[in-house]
């Protein structure tokens, strides 16, 4: 269960919108940080920043770098 209800489309903001559209064009899903991220619009731009800002590299296909995000999250034990 949830602590925190994230944003769905529906309930968005047009710039929250946009990066949800982007992320599921780029990675098939919108991840759960993103939507919690959207409560704070300032919040949601500056972390879709910084993941357009390290995405660039191409030493590692980016649905890897996502999966790494993930298993991290799970490891670290992170409830969302």
């Amino acid at each position: 269960m949830d602590r925190i209800k994230g944003i769905t489309m529906a309930e968005a903001g047009w710039i929250a919108r946009l990066v949800y559209r982007a992320l599921k064009k780029r990675v098939g899903l919108v991840p759960k940080s993103k939507t919690l991220a959207a409560y704070d619009t300032a919040g949601l731009l500056a972390s879709t920043w910084m993941d357009a800002v390290c995405a660039p590299a191409k030493l590692i296909p980016v649905t890897l770098k996502e999966l790494a995000q993930l298993k991290v999250a799970m490891l670290a034990g992170c409830p969302f």
